[in-house]
């Protein structure tokens, strides 16, 4: 375990020096357990340089069955601890990198006032990591967008149809518009997500099957930089509503838009063959209950 601890320090922050201060040893003896576990797998865990440290390939191959094993260790030991009856354990939540703000939260004040001694570690991901996540067993779930799962092992569980908005600077000529239609952005410069999101080709073919293409004159990879585009006066962009209520973009208005109205169907994923523990049951089931209660609040 203690060697496992190690290899994560030094993930965690990136440096030797800072992993050994954290956990309290030398970088000689630091070294020397990484070694031990590289010995016991079979290869190098770890790319190292004077400036760099990152995993090698066959570290980001074992790296989330580490994590999973580091995980389950730490909830047994907690286990034991708790003979005298304490709600405590580790749940670990794969989440959308825009969603954490509107879904974790509320969940996790509410968590707290009936189970405080529940510790809860966020991977905040992409999509399609954190899918993977879970299908490797390194997340207990995700809340993430599904359009179609090939692995019969996911149970998925839908939670919201997230539906795209139009965002725009105050001072824009359309952000008085109670809503609009798609075929009315054909005069003005979008703004829209790279082809790598999962939301480009969501929302290409969901206007293809009308007749529409959404034509743009800016691609952007963070939906950061697609704001401060926005408030630069360069165009609009087309972004998720529950983006716009996480972020607290309160100088920018969000317009439906409509003809046809487009949603990222936003889900509850965890493998069939593993059952959630108690305490992730109960954060899955208060991300339900309260999802964005403090979001929609602002």
């Amino acid at each position: 375990m203690l060697d496992l601890q190690a290899l994560m320090a030094v993930l965690d922050l990136r440096s030797f020096s800072l992993a050994a201060a954290r956990l309290n040893m030398s970088q000689p003896a630091l070294s020397r357990r990484i070694q031990r576990l590289e010995a016991r797998l079979g290869g190098p865990l770890l790319e190292r340089t004077t400036r760099h440290v990152a995993p090698s390939v066959l570290g980001q191959q074992v790296l989330p069955l580490l994590r999973r094993a580091l995980n389950e260790m730490e909830n047994a030991l907690d286990g034991i601890e708790d003979l005298g009856g304490q709600d405590r354990g580790w749940v670990v939540v794969a989440c959308l990198q825009t969603a954490v703000p509107y879904f974790m939260p509320p969940a996790l004040a509410a968590l707290r006032a009936t189970h405080p001694r529940v510790r809860v570690r966020i991977l905040d991901m992409t999509a399609q990591e954190a899918l993977q996540s879970v299908a490797s067993g390194e997340a207990d779930f995700a809340i993430t967008l599904v359009n179609a799962v090939q692995d019969t092992d996911l149970d998925v569980q839908p939670l919201l149809d997230d539906p795209f908005v139009l965002a725009c600077d105050a001072g824009h000529a359309l952000a008085q518009c109670e809503q609009l239609l798609w075929r009315e952005l054909v005069d003005y410069p979008v703004i829209v997500a790279a082809r790598t999101s999962v939301h480009r080709p969501l929302i290409q073919e969901a206007l293809a099957r009308t007749g529409l293409r959404l034509s743009w004159s800016y691609e952007v990879l963070h939906m950061s930089s697609a704001f401060h585009l926005i408030r630069a006066g360069l165009g609009v962009s087309v972004l998720p509503r529950i983006a716009m209520l996480s972020a607290g973009q309160s100088d920018l208005r969000a317009i439906p838009l409509l003809e046809p109205v487009i949603h990222r169907p936003i889900s509850i994923v965890h493998r069939r063959s593993r059952p959630l523990s108690p305490a992730a049951q109960c954060l899955a089931a208060l991300v339900r209950r309260h999802r964005g209660q403090d979001s929609e609040g602002t």
